[in-house]
């Protein structure tokens, strides 16, 4: 079976999920793993560390038909590796991520090459910016978060600049805003429920 038909039959199944009500998440039971769902439109992803990475399983609805996604992240706040029926996509980093000292440094900033397939595509840079502090509610619980504006510039294509809202806490980002290169929001992602710990 293809990856993507295994995340395919895995997500289905852990939609059908029981929400969690009555608790919230704490940074132990994100170790476990914890799938986030937004309602309407359908999108639904499932995070778990897998050692120094943060692995993501994701299904969503594009076009009335729902499509996985696989990622894997070297920090919450920054993908590595993703595979999707476009294939795999790979940014390599030159600096080294030190991003969890972001409110302090207010900046960071690396070289950044892009691979797909395992062939080098382009090449830019990748900036993130601490914008403040803030809280982001899931299924009546809030949590602190860190509003991060992320860039990534490649020579060939345009800017992809995110607002995200990340729990330093839970090392999740819990809300992300695709912003135009005006900072106009073009999309966002909330979420409406959690569970934790599928599949263990």
């Amino acid at each position: 079976m293809s990856i993507l038909l295994r995340n395919l039959s895995l997500l289905v199944g852990i939609t059908l999920a029981v929400p969690a009500f009555g608790k919230c998440l704490t940074a132990n039971e994100t170790k476990q793993g914890v799938l986030l769902t937004r309602e309407e439109p359908f999108y639904s992803v499932f995070y778990k560390p897998d050692g120094p990475v943060l692995t993501e399983q994701r299904l969503m609805d594009r076009d009335g038909s729902l499509q996985p996604v696989s990622a894997e992240y070297v920090h919450p706040l920054l993908v590595e590796k993703r595979v999707s029926a476009n294939g795999t996509h790979e940014l390599k980093y030159a600096n080294p991520i030190a991003l969890d000292d972001l409110p302090q440094k207010k900046n960071w900033q690396s070289d950044t090459t892009l691979f797909i397939n395992g062939k080098k595509s382009d090449s830019g840079t990748t900036f993130m910016r601490f914008d403040g502090f803030g809280e982001e509610t899931i299924a009546s619980c809030s949590y602190k978060v860190w509003a991060i504006n992320s860039r990534l510039k490649l020579a060939e294509l345009p800017p992809i600049i995110f607002e995200q809202y990340y729990s330093p806490e839970l090392h999740l980002v819990l809300r992300s805003v695709r912003l135009s290169a005006s900072g106009r929001p073009i999309s966002e992602v909330r979420f409406d429920r959690f569970e934790v710990g599928w599949g263990n």
